[in-house]
């Protein structure tokens, strides 16, 4: 008998929500500018021409290094193609949506569910197209890569703050097929990836519906009353082992899941050292001066241990406190989401991770066919 598992409980819902994501944007105090005499504004432009050649230079050296994230690969995803989002908002089937066809004919369909609190402005920066997305860094990481690999990416948004497991599947499923007849997109592949209540969602939504792979990201899956249906989709568990609750209950579906003919791939995510430049390193436009500030406090604080690793999960921390206290929280509010979408992924307990999306789209792509 296929173990049949329950949705999410009140308890699970709240160690699933992580930090709640509200709109933010970033603001900067007006600087009040000294009144200069023409030869001293003579000579302060030809200092200012010259401290630009010299950023210049500077920053055509450094572009490169830039893109090596403190995890010591090149990141690709942060530092070319920005102008690649184009996303389109919209509505499908009552539930706020966001979407996007990569620049080549499309090869797959991507959808994404976010996870509790959460939503899919975060999968896209804001733009003239999207002014209400936010572009969280592991989120758009994801989308990038997804597009750059040929996948038409679409989100939707929960009708609460977590995704509900009946009525809400069976919804998605009409939205997502009648999305991709209308852009002529329905004799493509489908896959899926899911973070926290997206993972648990895209669990039940494999059950009903035909998919090519899912990935459920810091989610053991939820698999209802009736287990595992025949023509289960491949399934990937991409998890943070620190959590080990969620860490035990991803072996045990991931055994019952092989019981049943299913095949499963497991990815462990681990915590990260933070650095100097980690949150310039991992946050498209974050200025380095910047993160090198947070993160002299997060060492004079104590935030951090002697390697660098977090003493606390990132929701924790007291770090905007921290902040606040040296004066220069307006420097950083803008960037507040941002920033604790990486402690969090840093702690390694339970975000979202774009650490592993290339082994998940190697994965993804071996199943397409």
């Amino acid at each position: 008998m296929p173990l049949a598992l329950a949705s999410p409980s009140p308890l699970q819902r709240r160690q699933m929500s992580g930090a709640a994501h509200l709109p933010s944007r970033a603001t900067s105090p007006p600087k009040r500018l000294a009144r200069a005499t023409p030869v001293a504004s003579t000579l302060a432009l030809t200092f200012l021409l010259i401290g630009a050649a010299g950023v210049f230079l500077y920053s055509s050296v450094t572009t490169s290094s830039r893109a090596v994230t403190s995890t010591g690969r090149v990141d690709e995803a942060r530092e070319s193609g920005r102008a690649l989002f184009s996303p389109t908002v919209g509505s499908i089937g009552g539930a706020r949506a966001i979407w996007e066809l990569p620049a080549a004919p499309a090869r797959a369909v991507l959808f994404v569910a976010h996870g509790c609190h959460c939503r899919p402005e975060n999968f896209w920066p804001p733009s003239p197209r999207c002014p209400g997305c936010v572009g969280l860094p592991e989120d758009i990481a994801i989308t990038e890569r997804a597009l750059r690999r040929r996948f038409a990416v679409l989100a939707l948004a929960s009708a609460r703050e977590c995704w509900s497991m009946g009525q809400e599947v069976s919804a998605a499923k009409r939205g997502i097929q009648s999305w991709t007849a209308e852009r002529g997109l329905g004799d493509l592949p489908v896959t899926a990836l899911g973070a926290s209540s997206g993972g648990y969602f895209v669990s039940r939504l494999a059950a009903g519906m035909k998919l090519a792979a899912v990935v459920l990201m810091i989610a053991e899956g939820s698999f209802g009353p009736g287990g595992v249906p025949a023509g289960y989709p491949p399934a990937m568990f991409l998890h943070m082992p620190k959590d080990q609750r969620r860490a035990a209950l991803v072996e045990r579906n991931s055994k019952m899941l092989r019981r049943n003919g299913v095949e499963v791939k497991e990815i462990l995510s681990q915590e990260l050292p933070l650095t100097p430049t980690i949150l310039s390193d991992r946050i498209p436009r974050l200025n380095q001066g910047l993160s090198e500030r947070i993160w002299r406090v997060f060492k004079e604080e104590g935030f951090v241990d002697e390697r660098g690793y977090m003493r606390k999960d990132g929701r924790a921390t007291p770090w905007k406190e921290a902040v606040v206290k040296r004066g220069f929280w307006e420097e950083v509010s803008g960037w507040a989401e941002h920033i604790q979408e990486e402690l969090n992924l840093a702690y390694g307990y339970h975000e979202m991770t774009s650490l592993h999306t290339d082994e998940i789209f190697d994965w993804i792509e071996e199943h397409l066919n």
